[in-house]
């Protein structure tokens, strides 16, 4: 058995907890909405409310496509 095959077989143990993570970076994710409307540019809290949503929509993103990946392997078994 490979180490990549060995370390997606670990990945995909944890689908379950993924859907927690999901469901949390929804709720940060509509937190800096309601953040955004009160901050402008210009603002001292405007570099890190960016920096916060790129890293909020990162996280999703790559969550996303692992849960979609690791529940598309478990159907392929």
């Amino acid at each position: 058995m490979s180490k990549t095959s060995t370390l997606l077989d670990l990945v995909a143990a944890q689908r379950e907890q993924m859907k927690v993570i999901l469901a949390l970076l929804i709720a940060s994710g509509l937190l800096l909405a309601l953040s955004a409307a009160f901050v402008e540019p210009g603002d001292e809290a405007f570099l890190i409310l960016l920096i916060d949503i790129v890293l909020v929509v990162g996280a999703f993103v790559f969550f996303s496509v692992t849960y979609w990946y690791c529940t598309k392997r478990a159907m392929d078994d």
